[in-house]
């Protein structure tokens, strides 16, 4: 809400401030869009009041800014309706896929390199095979990224990184703490029903086939 002390019901503040500006938009803005709708609504307003909410009932896919003047209100509208910002792009939430996939490349191509990968690896496993909790044995390994020159930001999703590669590529490096993979499960094979008018087909061949 922009100026004014006192806290009123909408009721009360829609009375005060009746002139209304919209944008039509229910996504998010960016901050230096956010930032300059504020600029705008304080110009605009100078001195007086406004108020800015989303809006509900009839005005529910609107952002309504209250003004206390028929003028100002319209000053609003005009600059929303030049500017076109309610057609500009919502902020961005997240990496993208390509970013996540370079992100991680970048963190195994850095273990491999520098050989950090052995001694992360080496730190968590050393932990863990002393009977120390996964996320301690894991936090262990982000000192030792952390003193191999890993920056701070990026040593926990290294770590990550190089726990997942060797798990894929030397999976009995984890054996002693680890559950082994789930054997695959056997196929049964339906005993085929005796027909008493069959010709006889001769046995059926062994299920295994024996060692020589």
């Amino acid at each position: 809400m922009g100026r004014g002390k006192s806290i009123d019901t909408p009721a009360a503040q829609a009375r005060r401030m009746p002139f209304v500006a919209k944008i039509k938009r229910q996504d998010p803005f960016r901050p230096n869009d956010a930032q300059e709708i504020y600029a705008m609504c304080r110009r605009i307003a100078a001195s007086s009041e406004y108020q800015s909410r989303s809006g509900w009932r009839e005005d529910a896919d609107f952002r309504v800014y209250r003004f206390t003047t028929w003028a100002k209100a319209r000053a609003m509208q005009h600059w929303i309706d030049r500017s076109g910002i309610a057609h500009r792009p919502m902020p961005k939430l997240g990496p993208t896929p390509e970013e996540k996939a370079e992100r991680k490349r970048q963190a195994l191509a850095w273990g491999l390199a520098t050989g950090a990968v052995r001694d992360i690896v080496q730190a968590y496993r050393r932990a863990r095979h002393a009977g120390i909790e996964e996320l301690t044995s894991f936090n262990a390994a982000c000192t030792v990224g952390l003193a191999l020159g890993r920056p701070n930001d990026e040593v926990q999703h290294t770590v990550e990184v190089l726990l997942e590669w060797a798990r894929e590529n030397h999976q009995e490096w984890f054996y002693r703490f680890e559950p082994p993979a789930a054997p695959a499960r056997e196929t049964i094979h339906p005993a085929r029903a005796e027909s008493p008018t069959a010709p006889d087909e001769g046995p059926l061949p062994p299920r295994h086939s024996p060692r020589f």
